[in-house]
């Protein structure tokens, strides 16, 4: 009876000290019990807690009507089989501001939310700059320690908001654990993730000497937004970009109720305002007939930083033969590789883990949308293939265009001849002898160069006979071989 006794007192014991535990930090250990079912491939649809960032839905993008397609439905049909091969939930392709595409996963549509991960870093950007231009904050130079006064005597404070953007802050890297008592774990999972993130030790190098994507550089842009302008996070999303981009409701996570936003990852919007948003960077700052930002600003997100070529501020650059040495990181898993060079040479997108994307390509005058799954061990399919969606829709548009001119030439009236007068008698009469050479139709002809756009070109039409390497390499890598014989393009209208 005295070992039963003792046995049900440590019970109740551990009992109480697990329940007091769980108490401390509730939201920690709901968390923690979750990243196991993230794991085991269970994905919540929204992450919890989170606040509203109301929406009005009043920007619509205007749809393209049959004769204002300017992508050939085969392109536009690879993309969308790309996406579906990628478990994508959404798809989305505008091209000069009309969707010409807008694919959704069976359980997905236009007011469903989608997580997107690091693609919430390049909207810091865009509040910090609209902080900047409303005087809130004061320049990209500034130190840290002016907006986080814990780091006042900190040498963390001498780091500068524009380091932080860069990815160059000189901060030592949290790394991935499952043990819940560590601040690798808490500053992403705590109910209170500041302390955390705020004990983030320096690392060994100086900032601003060199790239090292580090997502506690995002949080503390986050708290140094909120500490500028007196306003929550939610609320200054709303106020400075969604009401102004009419954007539908959207969602961002915090660490608990009233608590603090995070900020390098978890914003859940519809695939419509990531769309909006591409459509604000593609016009330089301007939508919904509201300059949310100047052109300079944006110009200065999409360009290569000091330490990146590859990074702007808070934004992905894409070069059209160098491939992103980010391609061989493990933990991307596969995001950023590819299987050929873009076709336009000032790509640049915003990404999020599981190849969240929001492509701009400005001399192309497009924007592409792809969302889909984001968290758990593997939210990407091998194989991804980077540059595919950007550039089988570049060929797409170049092929209208050629079917378009060439329908255009057909639809030319015909001059009237002549037969009497020019063409020999014999001829008239069945014969077949050739009437004289002209000497003027016997010169050769130049090439026929068309006027394609700064990094897309297309050689001459082959003849027949000419199955050389280089001729197969010089024509356009497109349809896909599997469509070619199941979806015939039917040629456009005449313009």
């Amino acid at each position: 009876m005295a070992r039963f006794r003792v046995l049900l007192l440590i019970v109740i014991l551990l009992a109480v000290g697990l329940l007091s535990l769980y108490f401390q930090d509730p939201w920690l250990w709901r968390r923690y019990t979750n990243t196991f079912l993230q794991l085991a491939g269970s994905e919540p649809r929204l992450l919890r807690p989170n606040e509203l960032v109301s929406g009005d839905g009043s920007f619509q993008i205007p749809v393209a009507s049959e004769d204002q397609r300017t992508i050939t439905p085969l392109a536009l049909r690879a993309a969308e089989e790309f996406a579906a091969r990628f478990e994508s939930h959404a798809l989305i392709v505008i091209h000069q501001g009309r969707i010409q595409a807008e694919w959704y996963a069976d359980g997905w549509d236009a007011s469903s939310l989608t997580q997107s991960q690091s693609m919430h870093k390049s909207l810091l950007a865009l509040l910090v700059g609209a902080a900047i231009e409303d005087g809130v904050i004061g320049s990209v130079n500034d130190p840290i320690a002016r907006y986080i006064p814990q780091w006042e005597d900190d040498p963390r404070g001498d780091i500068t908001l524009y380091e932080l953007m860069i990815m160059s802050s000189g901060l030592a890297q949290y790394k991935f654990t499952l043990n819940p008592f560590t601040d690798d774990f808490r500053w992403l999972y705590s109910g209170d993730s500041q302390p955390a993130v705020l004990r983030t030790p320096l690392a060994d190098w100086e900032p601003g000497i060199k790239f090292d994507y580090n997502n506690i550089n995002a949080e503390l842009l986050g708290t140094v937004l909120e500490n500028a302008t007196g306003k929550r996070y939610s609320e200054l999303l709303e106020d400075y970009l969604w009401k102004p981009l009419g954007g539908d409701d959207a969602r961002v996570w915090v660490d608990s109720e009233f608590g603090n936003a995070f900020t390098s990852c978890c914003l859940m919007a519809t695939a419509r305002d990531w769309a909006r948003i591409g459509l604000l960077m593609l016009n330089r700052g301007r939508i919904n007939d509201h300059r949310f930002v100047t052109a300079g600003w944006v110009d200065k997100m999409v360009t290569p930083s000091p330490v990146s070529k590859w990074y702007g501020l808070q934004t992905w650059l894409a070069y059209a033969e160098e491939v992103n040495p980010r391609s061989d990181n493990q933990a991307a898993a596969g995001a950023y590789a590819r299987s050929e060079p873009f076709l336009a040479r000032d790509v640049y997108y915003f990404s999020g883990r599981g190849a969240q994307r929001v492509y701009v390509v400005p001399s192309r005058d497009l924007v592409v949308v792809r969302l889909g799954p984001a968290l758990g061990a593997q939210p990407l399919k091998p194989g991804w293939d980077n540059a595919f969606l950007v550039n089988s829709l570049i060929r797409g548009m170049d092929e209208l265009k050629k079917q378009k001119r060439a329908i255009a030439r057909d639809s030319l009236p015909k001059p009237q001849v002549n037969r009497e007068a020019d063409v020999p008698t014999d001829v008239l009469e069945g014969e077949t002898s050739p009437r004289p050479a002209d000497p003027a139709e016997s010169a050769e002809l130049p090439d026929k160069v068309p006027a394609n756009e700064r990094g897309y070109t297309v050689e001459p039409e082959a003849k027949a006979e000419e199955t050389t390497e280089e001729v197969r390499e010089a024509l356009p890598a497109y349809p896909p071989e599997d469509l070619t014989e199941t979806d015939p393009v039917t040629p456009p209208a005449a313009p």
